[in-house]
């Protein structure tokens, strides 16, 4: 008994010693282990800590704003959400077709694409899912509440007008300006981005360690445009509506004040949205200031200035233009109908190609192109927008003989739109050629003016008299039974001029049987405040005569008709009927359509002579003032309006930004009220 009692005795001390050297392995395993991560491991893991917590955030730069003249925006920057994913936080195969196939449904895209990107590189602790998504888009992917997929807010675009100036404004790519003046602008527009250092939370959650920078340290320059945007609308609605009408390719319309070279509106089209670019060069191409198109009898008003200026011409000269068929030099020139003797007013008026010939051989080669020159043909003008085209002109040297005869008549060179309402606006103010601008001014965050623009003279390039010669002359072209008849406007005298020109077949050479139409000039003739320019590409008619007369005249004399009443022109019989009201209503927003009766009513008003108060004062029969919309909600909008018999149309949805027409306007009542809403 005794021994089996020893026995177990030994076992017993055996085991305790076994499970003694057991703990103490083990224990010194531990400690080993833990020296080795303090004192020999410690840098290394501190770093891999420090990776999976701390990561510096770039905070996008955020672009600056573009307003036209008036204040109201064209392009906004807002924030919105992108998605990231850290492709080291799938740990394998299995665990990133998951993580794929959950995104893929989230972002409505191809499954491929996504995994691609979470295994390109496994080294990699930050890749691009998508970026700049929209509301619904990101609360789908929040809602997987993946490891390793993140969201962060980052700077988008907006264009709240939609198509409205998107070929001015163009658009961005994800980083920088691609067309128009964003890119231009790009160094001011772009804002400066920063470095954020930021700690992933228990939670997996990143937190800015110092809190989000101030955005307006990030913010580029504020752009305020010379355009007008309810000169801008009223431009793109009638080119549509005579592009659409004439079934033609395309066009282009600009508006520019002859008295700053301020651009008031520059239109092109087909439109297309800014938000939604699309894939065409085509459709982003600015043709007012890019295309370069032979500008056909518009030339003439040129010529004709340029060969009184050089006293090769009298005004009261008979030209005979051989009834509409000239043998000369190998060749046989037409016009489209027949004219025998004429002064340089008829030649204009009837659009005679054998006498601007005549005027052109009367100049020379020399004089011919050296006056267009003058006029800025040949030569960008420095619009401001890229791409723009330069145009060209025969080097004299070299010219035939021939050149001379269709150069007169616009052929055989080629011109921008840009150039041509400018070379117009010369005429207009009196001979002085203005440089032309888009861009009014450029302000930094803090208030420093960047750039500013204002008028600047090129140089002068007629006498006041001979402009004033060859205005008289212009306004027969509309009002004297000339081709223009169709741009005339019941309450102003309009100057301008025709032109009809057949297009180049780029492929087989020489003329094709496309032709281009257009309408340039100026109004009130009396008192010029602005040169517009209607061009439209490759019209068909359907039935109607194919020239500048009868398909851009009309929407021209729409456009001229709006600009007028937008500025505040009043016509010239009211100056001269009620001087009195004038003198104290001058600067006041009123309608064109005024009449006569309804002025009496105004200077009836005890306010004459103090001041007229168009809030206070009681407005003729008929009429209504329209009220200040902006900021209201489409539903205060329309009540404000039923309010003063005013009906609202609504484009966009949000609050107003933008109205047409402008508040203090005084309409009939009824009348229609265009209203930009977008989100506020």
């Amino acid at each position: 008994m005794k021994k089996r009692g020893d026995d177990a005795g030994r076992w017993m001390r055996l085991r305790a010693f076994i499970v003694g050297a057991l703990l103490l392995a083990l224990f010194a395993t531990v400690l080993g282990r833990a020296a080795k991560v303090q004192l020999l491991d410690r840098s290394r893991l501190s770093r891999l800590q420090r990776d999976q917590t701390k990561r510096e955030l770039e905070w996008q730069p955020r672009r600056g704003l573009i307003a036209d003249r008036h204040g109201d925006p064209l392009a906004i920057t807002q924030d919105v959400d992108s998605i990231f994913a850290d492709p080291t936080a799938f740990e394998s195969a299995p665990a990133r077709e998951v993580a794929a196939e959950l995104l893929a449904k989230a972002l409505r895209t191809d499954r491929k694409k996504v995994l691609s990107k979470l295994v390109s590189d496994q080294q990699k602790r930050f890749v691009w899912i998508k970026r700049r998504v929209d509301e619904p888009t990101a609360l789908r992917v929040r809602a997987l509440a993946l490891d390793g997929v993140e969201l962060v807010k980052e700077p988008k675009r907006f264009y709240p007008q939609r198509e409205l100036a998107g070929h001015v404004l163009g658009f961005v790519g994800e980083d920088a300006g691609q067309e128009g003046l964003e890119r231009e602008l790009e160094s001011y527009l772009h804002g400066k981005g920063v470095s954020v250092p930021a700690t992933r939370d228990a939670r997996g959650a990143m937190v800015l360690e110092h809190g989000a920078p101030d955005v307006s340290e990030l913010t580029g320059a504020t752009v305020t445009l010379t355009l007008d945007s309810a000169i801008q609308v009223v431009a793109e609605r009638e080119l549509t509506r005579a592009v659409t009408a004439a079934h033609a390719a395309a066009g282009f319309a600009i508006v520019l004040d002859v008295n700053s070279g301020a651009v008031l509106a520059l239109a092109s089209n087909p439109l297309f949205d800014a938000n939604k670019p699309g894939r065409d060069p085509g459709v982003w191409r600015n043709r007012a200031v890019q295309d370069q198109l032979e500008p056909g009898s518009t030339i003439k008003s040129f010529l004709i200035s340029r060969a009184l200026e050089e006293d090769v011409l009298k005004v009261d000269e008979q030209i005979y233009c051989e009834h509409g068929a000239w043998k000369h030099l190998r060749r046989t020139l037409h016009d489209t109908h027949p004219v025998d003797w004429a002064t340089p007013a008829t030649v204009l008026r009837e659009s005679s190609n054998i006498c601007a010939a005549k005027i052109g051989e009367r100049l020379g080669k020399d004089k011919l192109i050296a006056g267009l020159r003058a006029f800025g043909f040949g030569e960008k003008t420095g619009v401001g927008l890229p791409g723009e085209g330069r145009g060209s002109l025969r080097d004299p040297a070299r010219m035939p003989e021939i050149a001379v005869d269709t150069t007169a008549f616009g052929q055989g060179m080629s011109a921008t739109g840009i150039q041509t309402v400018a070379a117009m606006a010369a005429i207009a103010n009196g001979g002085v050629l203005l440089r032309p601008y888009l861009v009014e001014k450029i302000v930094a965050p803090d208030g420093t003016v960047l750039l500013s623009n204002q008028r600047t003279e090129v140089r002068r390039v007629l006498r006041p008299e001979t402009a004033r010669l060859v205005t008289a002359m212009l306004e027969e072209v509309v009002h004297k039974g000339g081709t223009g008849t169709k741009a005339a406007l019941s309450d102003y005298r309009v100057a301008g001029k025709t032109g009809t020109a057949q297009k180049v077949d780029p492929v087989r050479g020489g003329y094709s049987e496309k032709r281009l139409a257009s309408f340039l000039g100026f109004v009130p003739a009396e008192a010029p405040r602005v040169a517009i320019l209607v061009v439209i590409d490759e019209p068909e008619g359907k039935g109607v005569a194919v020239t500048g007369g009868t398909v851009a005249a009309p929407a021209w004399g729409a456009i001229a008709n709006e600009t007028l009443r937008q500025l505040g022109v009043m016509p010239a019989s009211v100056r001269e009927q009620v001087p009195l009201l004038v003198a104290s209503l001058d600067g006041a927003r009123i309608p064109m359509d005024l009449t006569h009766q309804d002025l009496k009513q105004f200077s009836a008003s005890e306010k004459i002579g103090q001041g007229l108060d168009l809030q206070a004062t009681k407005l003729p029969t008929g009429r209504a003032l329209v009220p200040d919309l902006a900021g209201l909600a489409a539903r205060s909008a329309i009540r404000k309006l039923a309010e003063r018999s005013l009906e609202p149309e609504f484009k966009g949805s949000g609050r107003a930004v933008a109205q047409s027409p402008r508040a203090g306007s005084i309409v009939k009542r009824g009348a229609r009220v265009r209203v930009t809403l977008a989100p506020p």
